[in-house]
């Protein structure tokens, strides 16, 4: 019994880890039959995005839920400008010092590599949605340039940012 899934180009952009997992999903099980490499590697960018997804301890040390949510927020409003520690731990109300570990308790990394994370998401989605050049896509995510952004995604997803786009056009 053959179930259809959706193609990943018919799957609605949803910004975050839920669409771009969705797409890396679809796409491994599309090219399965004929394009076993291109399956490989879609599988394995889903389980390095999923490894690096920060996930809530059950610890109450760490951030409040209001506080995480009130955090994000601010995080992913000034995503294209600096947020500093200062400014996230005055909007819950936190030292920096209190900020930062409980912050860590509760997302398992540090602000900054949260953020990182975030302006990585943020590009995906802008580089699935949109046909503008990486230098713009780099500095609307807050990367001081398109070298940044290219060193810090190849660390986090395992691609030059060009490569990831070119196999998903190719798709």
């Amino acid at each position: 019994m053959s179930r259809e899934l959706p193609s990943p180009s018919s799957i609605a952009w949803e910004p975050g880890r839920n669409g771009i997992l969705a797409r890396l999903l679809c796409d491994a099980v599309e090219s399965l039959e004929c394009d076993t490499e291109r399956a490989r590697a879609s599988l394995f960018r889903a389980v390095a995005l999923v490894q690096q997804t920060p996930t809530p301890a059950l610890d109450t040390r760490g951030l409040a839920p209001w506080q995480a949510q009130k955090t994000i927020a601010l995080i992913d409003e000034h995503l294209a400008g600096r947020t500093g520690i200062t400014e996230l731990a005055a909007n819950v109300r936190l030292s920096q010092s209190h900020f930062h570990r409980a912050f860590k308790e509760f997302f398992g990394r540090s602000p900054k590599q949260f953020i990182l994370q975030r302006r990585i998401e943020r590009a995906l989605g802008l580089m699935l949605a949109t046909d503008s050049r990486l230098s713009d896509i780099a500095l609307d995510c807050g990367f001081a340039d398109q070298a940044h952004f290219s060193r810090m995604f190849h660390k986090l997803v395992g691609l030059t940012p060009n490569a990831w786009r070119r196999a998903r056009v190719s798709a």
